[in-house]
């Protein structure tokens, strides 16, 4: 028996589904953005809170940018065994713990270990992004979206900058990084109910059939 096929097929036409799964992923990747760019406006409230001096709070950026350089090629591997939009999620979930632990903790290590979480959770947004396009739109749509992709991520910087900032210096530390983490949570949510690594997985599911299976075979 010959596969259903989607018409209008994703990689043939934009459509409303791919497009309702890139914003989904690209969410995930705006709050990776954020959580990454955050500790950079909090960094004289955290000498404060973690009682350290300036070269010390250094290391929260070094701790997290290398966590998440060190973990591309391992996370690459495991988008290619479990998918893109089961790392995405798992990233995201990721991602948030590590910001509801920094924002609950004034522990200078378990604080570090918080950006541990938070640079390897992040090393999964961008790289899942980038898997999930060429299954969901024309392969001459993809550059378009990629670049796409990278400039509303930015966004996320001026989420830290001005949003997450006037949290911080409002309500407090713990406030907002703890609002932070629950945005990260409530994004991984919306993700796992709407991306999908392919049409074809995606139409599997639908059906009740096993989307892992037809993944194997597709991705």
């Amino acid at each position: 028996m010959s596969e259903t096929r989607l018409v209008p097929h994703p990689r043939e036409q934009v459509t409303r589904k791919a497009l309702t799964v890139w914003v989904a992923a690209v969410l995930v990747y705006i709050v990776a953005i954020t959580g990454r760019t955050s500790f950079g406006v909090a960094s004289v409230d955290a000498i404060e809170r973690f009682d350290v001096d300036a070269s010390r709070i250094a290391v929260f950026t070094a701790v997290q940018i290398g966590v998440y350089s060190l973990a591309q090629i391992p996370t690459g591997m495991l988008i290619d065994r479990f998918g893109p939009r089961r790392m995405l999620v798992i990233g995201a979930v990721i991602m948030a713990i590590g910001q509801i632990t920094l924002g609950l903790t004034t522990s200078y290590s378990v604080a570090i270990v918080a950006r541990v979480l938070i640079g390897a959770g992040d090393a999964t947004a961008f790289l899942s992004v980038m898997r999930i396009l060429p299954y969901w739109f024309p392969l001459k749509k993809t550059p378009t979206f990629t670049q796409l992709t990278a400039a509303l991520g930015q966004s996320g910087q001026f989420l830290s900058a001005v949003p997450f900032l006037a949290l911080l210096h409002g309500p407090g530390w713990t406030p907002a990084f703890l609002s932070l983490g629950a945005v990260g949570l409530l994004i991984a949510i919306a993700a796992a109910d709407a991306v999908a690594d392919s049409p074809e997985t995606w139409e599997a599911a639908r059906k009740g059939k096993d989307p892992d299976a037809v993944r194997e075979k597709k991705l």
